[in-house]
């Protein structure tokens, strides 16, 4: 508590000597008409603050002060973010620096360690004709997303910043538009999870619209390490031998035709078959998707999923439920069965985001873990709505219905992964609280069952 009384003091102070210096500068000239061509940008984000990391070896909850400096660089399309925490404490007088951050230890290596001071390098953004980025990857979706929907590797921040990667070429780079390829590399250093998509336009260069942009596909991906994110005790519970290495992958052929392509109404249709541990399981679906008046989306889907497939098996949560996943498959428990998918969201003028999905079987729920309903929901409040206040929200729950009852376990925490990043900015400081919160019934004597990373920052953006 001493520590979030004095990070707010600070905060406080920071906001108060900002307001004093705006409020003693004359009005701002009027802004110039930009030079054409590649525009050379750099700022400064200065933020301190104070986190914790769960439980150490003594159950004790670790604890540090924060600071952050965070320098961005940009030249046309091409930007630079790098990303240098101190998190420290004083312990009996002494100052202490979370080893973690620059030692490697466990399985880390230096290369961990160097890229994980790297928040991005990019060149242009998703959906560009070439686009590259190293660094944090947040929701990345292969094709119709149903091998990889979603998939982020920032579900360990701040204690862990994994270092992944995105390369995407479209042949409409070179006027060619009937090929192009989607690849992903989710840690680097480790070369785990990778995956990578081949498409092409049979009838890209024909004028004929609607027909031109229909789209074939083919996707791979691989986890080569199931188990990464759990201990041996862990592994040997799931009836695994932490000494054996193990892997899964995935392979699909997809389709997707766009019937309609301009608001107000947008209009596809597409289709997958998938193949999930070397071609042991097998599952499909069909559906159709689009946008409404350019601000709602909407989505729905049929699925055939055979006995021991797991749709969109590289989905959000994947790093936190990898090893589980991959102990249902090859335990050869789950059985077929027909599914639906169905999906809404809306986007306001850059204000306000939010997308909500539920999965789940067309039979009877029985015990199977894979079966039961999934909810998804995402909100977004950017600023403008409220002044200087923008929120961010992930609620990820899974086995609905499996406790209480449908509507009564859709806010049971148990199962269910929520964060929360709230941002309030005055001129060019910004107050950040964050939480991470996960309710682990089984926790063990003695352990809090409520597991919560929670974070408060203060940041000052200098564009220079």
């Amino acid at each position: 508590m001493k520590h979030k009384i004095k990070c707010i003091v600070l905060c406080v102070l920071c906001l108060c000597w900002i307001g004093a210096v705006s409020f003693a500068q004359d009005d701002p000239a009027p802004e110039e008409v930009p030079a054409p061509g590649p525009q050379f940008g750099f700022s400064l984000s200065l933020m301190f603050g104070h986190a914790s990391f769960g439980e150490n070896e003594s159950g004790e909850v670790e604890t540090y002060q924060k600071l952050g400096i965070f320098p961005d660089f940009s030249y046309g399309d091409f930007g630079v973010g790098l990303d240098f925490y101190l998190h420290y404490r004083f312990v009996e007088g002494d100052f202490e620096v979370r080893p973690e951050d620059w030692v490697p230890a466990g399985d880390k290596t230096i290369l961990d360690i160097v890229l994980s001071k790297i928040r991005y390098v990019r060149w242009a953004h998703k959906g560009a004709p070439l686009y590259i980025k190293f660094g944090s990857i947040d929701h990345n979706v292969l094709g119709n997303g149903y091998i990889m929907g979603n998939y982020a590797n920032t579900l360990f921040l701040p204690g862990e910043r994994i270092f992944g990667l995105n390369f995407d070429l479209d042949g409409r780079l070179f006027d060619f538009p009937l090929i192009g390829i989607e690849t992903m590399v989710a840690n680097v250093a480790a070369l785990d999870v990778f995956g990578a998509r081949f498409f092409v336009r049979p009838l890209g260069l024909l004028d004929i619209q609607i027909l031109n942009l229909l789209e074939l596909g083919t996707t791979f991906v691989m986890d080569r390490d199931p188990f990464k994110y759990v201990d041996n005790a862990y592994i040997n519970t799931l009836g695994f031998s932490p000494d054996e290495e193990y892997y899964i992958n995935a392979f699909g052929i997809d389709v997707k035709q766009p019937i309609l392509t301009q608001p107000p109404f947008t209009f596809a249709v597409f289709g997958d078959v998938v193949w999930l541990d070397d071609f042991d399981a097998i599952g499909g679906m069909v559906g159709f998707g689009g946008k409404i008046i350019d601000i709602f989306t909407y989505i729905a889907q049929l699925r055939i999923n055979g006995e021991n497939f797991i749709p969109v098996y590289f989905d959000h949560t994947y790093d936190l439920s990898r090893a589980d996943k991959y102990s249902l498959v090859k335990k050869g428990t789950i059985e077929s069965y027909l599914g639906w998918y169905a999906g809404i969201g809306a986007e306001f003028a850059n204000i306000l985001f939010f997308q909500i999905s539920l999965e789940g079987p067309f039979t009877e729920v029985d015990e199977d873990y894979i079966k039961y309903p999934h909810l998804k929901a995402m909100l977004t409040l950017g600023q403008g709505l409220v002044p200087g206040l923008s929120i961010d929200m992930i609620y990820d729950k899974a086995m609905v219905g499996s406790k209480e009852g449908f509507f009564e376990d859709l806010f049971n925490p148990e199962d269910a992964l929520t964060t929360i990043k709230i941002n309030y900015a005055i001129g060019p400081a910004i107050i950040t609280l964050f939480y991470e919160i996960r309710y682990v019934p089984d926790a063990g004597p003695g352990d809090d069952k409520w597991h919560i990373t929670s974070g408060l920052e203060c940041a000052l953006t200098l564009p220079l």
